[in-house]
């Protein structure tokens, strides 16, 4: 089985951290731009949504990134928490 990192970041962490700060975005103005509501868009962000399939076109569309990475970093992210749930059953 490949190496998977340890504790990997919510894909809304990286959103916010990684492209909404860097850019001067605010949550609000990405939300609109997206046409996603902001409560959407901020439950991502807190790590109480995932990440779907339209969401990561979304996504890609508006940052110029795959919506593969996207579909990556959840999926990830999913594995990691179901692998430590396991772990301490």
């Amino acid at each position: 089985m490949a190496k998977q990192p340890k504790n990997p970041f919510h894909p809304g962490e990286i959103l916010l951290e990684e492209f909404l700060i860097p850019m001067g975005v605010t949550q609000a103005a990405f939300a609109e731009k997206i046409s996603w509501t902001k409560t959407r868009l901020n439950e991502l962000i807190k790590g109480k949504r995932g990440i779907t399939a339209a969401a990561a076109l979304d996504l890609a569309e508006a940052l110029d990134t795959s919506p593969k990475l996207w579909m990556n970093l959840q999926a990830t992210y999913d594995l990691d928490k179901v692998a430590s749930s396991r772990q301490v059953a």
